[in-house]
């Protein structure tokens, strides 16, 4: 079974902040922000936190086959990936007076949260390690 089948995974679509530019928006997420994330993490039970940066170069890695099919690349920034052992304590986070007064603040110096998307759901595993996946934690 998949280390993360068992938890809730919370996915954000993130933009820059319009004026900045790429090389600023990957830096400060990855070197500022992300670290800043830590005290709250560990105080609600995060059991990870991962970004994934989309810059110019990851994109051109897909060009040939979103041409191919007539589709484009997701245009977001980035994502990033908490996983949870229950969507409470992430909602408690979010309400904490820190994540308020600090974390909101400093997203807002190199995000766009107008644009903000999210998805939660379950990780389903079904391929690991070049075998196929058969034990789940749930089913569907």
């Amino acid at each position: 079974m998949p280390a993360n089948e068992d938890l809730i995974r919370v996915t954000a679509f993130i933009y820059r902040k319009p004026g900045i530019s790429e090389a600023e928006f990957h830096h400060y997420w990855a070197e500022i922000h992300g670290p800043k994330m830590l005290e709250l993490s560990v105080k609600y039970g995060v059991v990870e936190y991962r970004q994934y940066h989309t810059t110019p170069q990851a994109k051109a890695m897909l060009d040939a086959a979103t041409k191919a099919t007539g589709k484009e690349c997701h245009a977001c920034d980035g994502t990033a990936e908490m996983f949870v052992k229950d969507i409470k304590a992430y909602l408690s986070m979010t309400a904490d007076r820190e994540f308020v007064e600090a974390i909101v603040p400093d997203q807002l110096r190199f995000m766009d949260l107008d644009r903000l998307e999210f998805t939660v759901g379950y990780e389903y595993g079904v391929i690991a390690g070049s075998e196929r996946v058969t034990e789940h934690t749930r089913r569907y």
